[in-house]
């Protein structure tokens, strides 16, 4: 979910900063090793070590199908995998999990699936030039943000009726702070439906490589509606 770069500052560095270190948030990811946590490869954490195979396993699994959809290396950020409630709710993880830009990404025990983790990793990797001025002025509205992840992950697989009425509403999600009001007219599992249909119906129309264009135009500052009109006008 798109929980990243807001998350990271405004709930970590500032509560950090006001409240101090013991505070439970995801400033955490900052030294996961001053909460309990045992790194199992590099910049991999979690606080059950005794599934490191496990984890190692489906983190290059999902990475594998990250690369595989874009065509060139995911992103390599921070993981923080919390195998129980309590490590979860430490790291201030609501969910199954969230990513932070490309820096981070944590998951709780119910995220520890191929599903979430390729899910969240899509983000880290659509996010990896984002920076401050991009928690306002966002380079992919919300709905393809997290439209995107569920493509490339088929998660979440919630697989209920769309009709143009809820096609209608997901396209006015722009912005990450908009997606709770999606969530509560719609539920969680048809607004990211609803999403990730939005971005098959452009991937049908323009194919793989233009997707890709139109990811890579729009980090690169372009206006993401005017070159999804342009190329949909070829």
């Amino acid at each position: 979910m798109l929980g990243n770069l807001c998350a990271l500052i405004f709930n970590g560095f500032f509560t950090a900063m006001l409240f101090g270190a013991a505070v439970p948030g995801t400033h955490r990811v900052i030294a996961p090793e001053s909460y309990g946590m045992t790194e199992i490869a590099p910049r991999v954490w979690t606080d059950d070590p005794t599934r490191s195979a496990e984890f190692l396993n489906l983190i290059s699994s999902a990475k594998s199908q990250v690369r595989s959809f874009f065509g060139d290396a995911p992103a390599d950020p921070t993981l923080i995998l919390c195998a129980s409630n309590a490590c979860a709710k430490a790291f201030g993880i609501s969910g199954n999990g969230l990513s932070m830009a490309n820096v981070a990404v944590m998951v709780s025990p119910g995220g520890l699936t191929l599903g979430t983790l390729t899910h969240e990793f899509t983000h880290a990797r659509l996010h990896r030039s984002m920076g401050l001025r991009n928690i306002v002025q966002q380079p992919y509205p919300t709905w393809f943000d997290e439209g995107l992840a569920t493509h490339v992950a088929s998660h979440p697989n919630w697989r209920g009726p769309i009709t143009d009425t809820h096609s209608d509403r997901i396209l006015k999600v722009q912005r990450v702070w908009q997606l709770d009001d999606a969530f509560r007219e719609l539920g969680v599992g048809r607004t990211y439906r609803a999403a990730s249909l939005q971005v098959a119906k452009i991937e049908a129309d323009i194919g793989r490589s233009g997707l890709l264009e139109l990811i890579s135009r729009a980090e690169a500052g372009e206006e993401f509606q005017s070159v999804l009109a342009e190329l949909q006008s070829r």
